[in-house]
């Protein structure tokens, strides 16, 4: 893309300098100046503020040979260098950071993957500045990979089949992000007009309003998105998602401390306490915060004496396995092969 631009650019910049070499316009020197070159970068909105003077004083009182269409189409090339880039330069590369960080592990690995990413999965240092380095177009692609991948509800059901609607539907979102949105100027279809009727139970029906996400009880518990702020707040945080997306639609609280194990812990397998709290907020995602005395409750689901409905039954159930660090930890039986080689059943 960077290449394309820069050979776009170079040839209105040819076309400039020939139509101004024929009518002899000693102003053209401008697009040289050195000392200019070194204080500003040499880009589309560059040029035009360098040619300014020629399309102003000159180029607008005279009929230029072959600077037909150039003005109009060096302006549309500092539109679309620039587009995405006002103010807030960084809103697009700010929001796919935002959407990979809350992908859980499986998730992640599929995003890596599909993107073919030239560093380990386990680099985030690196993944974080390669965000940063995409142009425009390739964030928006990316993003609408992330947003497919992460299952964002709005965007897998109503525009992921569709690449124009799916395009429009990421702008919108940009757009509403940006430090200068203004509702007001929002056309009649925009998302954030459908549907956009505030309730006492969806106050901001649309996403992208201005309210307070965090608010407190009476002993003053801060609550992010309805949500207990504390040291447990990604692992409430998932188990709410679980209740809503799983629970609420007939899944097995058991099936989906399965699926947990597997989506958020993946190869490094997870450990008896990491189960035990998932378990613990599962259906009470705001209970008070987790402590060893609640541990004994959950654990008769590792223990066959008392029934052990986590470690036997069923098609499906917990086993432990050496991970790739050589440290053991349990592992769904439907996917512990696909992360090692080593593993036995709990008795």
């Amino acid at each position: 893309m960077q290449r394309d631009q820069a050979h776009k650019t170079n040839e209105l910049l040819e076309r400039i300098a020939k139509a101004l070499e024929k009518s002899n316009v000693t102003k053209a020197l401008e697009l040289s100046d050195e000392h200019d070159l070194r204080n500003k970068l040499f880009t589309a909105e560059g040029i035009l503020d360098s040619v300014k003077t020629i399309t102003d004083d000159y180029a607008s009182k005279h009929d230029i040979p072959g600077f037909e269409n150039t003005l109009k189409e060096l302006h549309d090339l500092k539109l679309h260098t620039d587009e995405g880039e006002q103010e807030d330069d960084h809103v697009h590369n700010d929001y796919l950071e935002e959407i990979i960080k809350d992908m859980n592990h499986i998730q992640y690995l599929n995003f890596h993957h599909d993107m073919a990413f030239g560093f380990p999965s386990s680099d985030t240092a690196a993944l974080s500045q390669h965000i940063y380095e995409l142009e425009y177009e390739e964030v928006l692609g990316a993003i609408k990979q992330a947003l497919f991948i992460s299952g964002d509800e709005d965007y897998v059901k109503n525009y992921s089949g569709d690449e124009k609607r799916a395009t429009n539907y990421v702008k919108d979102v940009l757009e509403h992000r940006s430090q200068d949105y203004d509702v007001d100027n929002c056309d009649d279809d925009c998302n954030c007009k459908k549907d956009a009727t505030p309730t006492s139970e969806n106050p901001d029906p649309a996403g992208f309003g201005n309210k307070d996400p965090y608010t407190y009880d009476n002993n003053l518990r801060e609550y992010v998105n309805g949500i207990v702020n504390d040291s447990d707040f990604n692992i409430r945080k998932t188990a709410a998602y679980y209740e809503r997306e799983e629970l609420d639609t007939g899944t097995t609280k058991k099936d989906c401390i399965l699926d947990y194990v597997t989506n958020e812990f993946g190869t490094l397998g997870a450990r008896y306490t990491d189960i035990i709290k998932f378990a613990y907020y599962l259906g009470a995602h705001n209970a008070p915060k987790y402590t060893s005395e609640d541990r004994g409750y959950y654990a008769c689901a590792f223990a066959t004496r008392y029934g052990g409905h986590l470690i036997q039954g069923g098609t499906n159930q917990l086993v432990k396995g050496i991970n790739n660090e050589g440290k053991e930890r349990y592992f769904t039986l439907s996917e512990v092969d696909n992360f090692t080689g080593f593993w036995k059943y709990i008795k």
